[in-house]
């Protein structure tokens, strides 16, 4: 099979792809770097490379010396660097809050994250009943049919959702599932304006989730927590308590996130 490379994917953003090929560059620079230096290093042409240059000093993520006309990379690149640090940090950070999740619910407690056009779970505490039905970590989960799905989905612009249901399309998994895009709006926005999803029996028959969401001090989901159990157990008559468990709880998790506990390593 050839290989897709740089200059014949066609999906590649190329004025992006430069950029951050420049980016790359500067990373591997110990101090400033003239912009001669630079575009020979990145072969682009000068006029180019000032264009990218200009735009992503713009939004600090490089930085010009004004009396040497050097370049080096931005202070914005903290702030995004911790940013990631928090993400890939998740698991640590909130799985005292699954514990408690689960205890206080007694159902499978779940932290999920949506790479692609599918969520996953990074983390779980199991329930200490027989029956538990939940995906374990790992399992790709679909966005349109899964209550973290939902809610990870509910974060993004409706272009990006149209693109990802695009790409993956709306599955049938149970009579209940949601087969269109009409109608997958109208769930996204109620999952938006109550702050928290669920998903009755669409991703399986018997089983019920609520997810809430875990989010940065900006408001943007990072992650979502979840209980799933059995519609046994989890009936409509207490829908209403179990999402106020997992509310409340994912809340609490948001905080600690939020607060900056993430950098004081093995304090929490």
């Amino acid at each position: 099979m050839k290989n897709v490379t740089r200059d014949t994917n066609p999906s590649l953003v190329r004025s992006l792809d430069k950029a951050l090929r420049v980016l790359g560059l500067l990373a591997q620079e110990h101090e400033d770097i003239d912009l001669g230096s630079l575009a020979k290093q990145a072969g682009l042409p000068k006029s180019t490379l000032i264009r990218l240059l200009s735009t992503m000093r713009a939004h600090g993520i490089i930085q010009q010396n004004p009396k040497t006309r050097r370049y080096r990379l931005g202070w914005a690149l903290v702030r995004l660097g911790k940013a990631a640090e928090r993400q890939f940090d998740l698991p640590r950070i909130i799985h005292p809050f699954l514990e408690r999740l689960a205890q206080e619910t007694g159902e499978t407690a779940s932290l999920a994250v949506r790479t692609g056009e599918y969520a996953f779970y990074v983390d779980q505490v199991l329930s200490q009943n027989v029956i538990r039905g939940a995906p374990p970590t790992g399992a790709a989960l679909d966005l349109h049919s899964t209550a973290v799905g939902k809610l990870l989905l509910s974060n993004l612009e409706e272009t990006e959702v149209e693109q990802l249901i695009h790409e993956c399309g709306l599955p049938q998994r149970t009579e209940k599932t949601i087969s269109n895009m009409s109608r997958l709006r109208r769930e996204l926005a109620v999952t938006r304006s109550r702050g928290y999803a669920v998903d009755n029996e669409e991703a399986e028959l018997g089983g019920r989730c609520i997810a809430a969401p875990i989010h940065d001090g900006n408001g943007t989901i990072l992650a979502a927590l979840s209980i799933t159990a059995p519609t046994s157990r989890l009936t409509l008559d207490r829908m209403a308590e179990y999402v106020e468990i997992v509310c409340s709880i994912a809340e609490q998790a948001s905080n600690v996130l939020c607060s900056g506990t993430i950098e004081r390593k093995g304090q929490y």
